[in-house]
């Protein structure tokens, strides 16, 4: 063997030896999704990164995009004459997130705000699932939120008011049948009643509560972890 071929495969060893694949992982992508809720409100093309867009109406939420920690910048198009709106965030590795796209007026006109909501929290130990509940309603009338997990006994409350923009705490309980009664505020009426909402082993998920008919409320579940 000759010296520069001796080089060569010292070199290829030595190379070897340093990818002992005991380094640091790389690191964990976030995940963000933007869910539209102005009812009535335009349809919102939404860019992340100036990526390819993705066009959403009242309730449904765009695809989800994976992202490195650091900064990225969000747009919401609405298809209307609303003035677009271009942001800068944050990411943190592993975090999550939803925004929500809501109107606000500013300087006397409508414009598309995005709320950030990060999924910190959600979690859930082995054998468990959890469910928080977040209020975009604008227009609804104030409103209380309980829950039935299926190691209650009954009913528990899970804000008491569940305000325009509040996000409540993740509740922890065995996985299977959760459900969700809204009533209005000070009540035990039953404004809205979602049914079964089946939570699996390790899942968290977060129901949004919507506007609807004038006085009513409607709903979206977002799957936060899986």
């Amino acid at each position: 063997m000759n010296r520069r071929l001796l080089v060569a495969v010292v070199a290829v060893f030595a190379l070897g030896a340093c990818d002992s694949g005991s380094g640091p992982p790389p690191p964990q992508a976030s995940q963000l999704r933007v869910l539209h809720a102005v009812r009535g409100g335009p349809s919102l093309t939404v860019f992340v990164d100036g990526g390819r867009g993705n066009t959403i109406a009242f309730g449904e939420s765009s695809r989800l995009v994976a992202l490195s920690p650091g900064e990225h910048d969000l747009a919401i198009q609405p298809a209307d004459t609303t003035p677009s709106l271009l942001v800068l965030f944050n990411t943190i590795e592993g975090v999550n997130y939803s925004v929500f796209a809501i109107d606000t007026m500013v300087g006397g006109s409508v414009t598309i705000l995005p709320v950030f909501v990060s999924d910190t929290g959600a979690m859930p130990a082995g054998g468990h699932a959890r469910l928080r509940l977040a209020s975009f309603a604008a227009a609804a009338p104030a409103v209380d939120a309980r829950h039935m997990q299926p190691d209650s006994a009954g009913l528990l409350v899970s804000a008491a008011p569940l305000n325009f923009r509040a996000v409540t705490r993740y509740f922890d309980g065995a996985p299977g049948s959760w459900s969700v009664v809204i009533s209005d505020a000070g009540t035990t009426d039953t404004l809205l009643a979602t049914g079964a909402l089946m939570l699996g082993d390790g899942q968290a998920q977060t129901l949004v509560v919507l506007d609807s008919t004038p006085g009513g409320v409607t709903w979206r579940l977002l799957r936060d972890r899986d």
